[in-house]
């Protein structure tokens, strides 16, 4: 008897700890809405990305794994109408940091976006600032994205589907891990370096897998106008024609023949040991993609 009668107290505890935590989740959840925390969470991720961000979809409290928010309809950049956005994703979680939240404040931890797409060409940058003067990218623990698609060319065909993009622990200055898979072209990783003093991101220890072609090297972004892209890439054995015919298809017309449409200025070189393309093979080749690339350093402004 007395024990169904404490077992009666523990389930009543229990239930009344469960209303109060759903009670919480309420007024939490209320709060984020009718306190401008919508609007709060905007300003924290248009000052991230330098380009005005709009939540204009589902905005709901996220408890578990972390503190945070997730919905849907997240937009960056544009005015507001379809073909200006620069990037959209239809999915968002969003971590914050719980100390500044209780003093009314949003500063973010993570971010994860899904199933969206980019339009790298609708790029703007802020007033006549340097192109990397319009990102300011504070510390963030994670960077994801699932399910992206990437439009190379406005007038369409040039697509590339990224499965996954993954940087964490991210500081302007410092080297991030990342890692990067394209649908059906390319699995890379390295590391990662935002050099705000040269407005330069530098990537390292790259390893691309080629539809299980591997080569290494380094690479740069140089952060010009518009944007430059200097790889320089080594390995043992290539298989060019296998290459080839493992690329998506894409609507050659729409990417031009002289890469005009291309948002970037994309210069690389590759060395191999071994280039095998129509039955012959070549021993130590060095191919060049684009522009000559300078003698000196990848990263190098000539």
């Amino acid at each position: 008897m007395i024990i169904a009668r404490r077992l009666k107290w523990i389930l009543v505890a229990l239930a009344a700890f469960l209303a109060l935590l759903l009670g919480c989740y309420w007024l939490a959840d209320t709060w984020l809405e009718s306190s401008g925390g919508r609007s709060m969470l905007e300003q924290e991720l248009s000052e991230r990305f330098g380009m005005n961000v709009r939540l204009d979809g589902e905005f709901n409290l996220m408890l578990f794994p972390d503190i945070g928010v997730s919905g849907t309809e997240l937009i960056v950049g544009g005015d507001g109408t379809p073909d200006t956005t620069f990037a959209y994703s239809s999915e968002f979680e969003i971590s914050v940091f719980l100390q500044p939240l209780l003093h009314g404040q949003v500063v973010v931890e993570w971010i994860r976006l899904s199933d969206g797409r980019v339009h790298p060409a609708r790029y703007t940058r802020a007033g006549s600032q340097p192109a990397a003067a319009a990102m300011q990218l504070p510390e963030i623990r994670e960077f994801t994205l699932r399910d992206f698609q990437i439009v190379l060319a406005e007038n369409g065909g040039a697509v590339l589907s990224v499965k996954s993009l993954e940087v964490r622990d991210f500081a302007e200055s410092r080297q991030a891990v990342f890692s990067l898979e394209i649908e059906n072209l390319v699995a890379a990783d390295g590391w990662l370096l935002w050099d705000t003093t040269r407005s330069v991101v530098q990537l390292g220890e790259l390893q691309f897998d080629l539809s299980g072609q591997v080569l290494t090297g380094e690479a740069c972004v140089l952060l010009l106008d518009p944007p430059r892209v200097n790889v320089q890439l080594t390995g043992q054995s290539f298989d060019f024609d296998a290459f080839r015919e493992s690329l998506p298809l894409m609507d050659s017309a729409a990417t031009g023949e002289d890469d005009s449409d291309l948002p970037m200025d994309i210069r690389a070189r590759f060395n191999v040991d071994e280039l095998r393309t129509g039955g012959v093979t070549a021993r130590g080749v060095e191919l060049q993609l684009g522009r000559e690339m300078n003698d000196v350093a990848v990263c190098g402004s000539g």
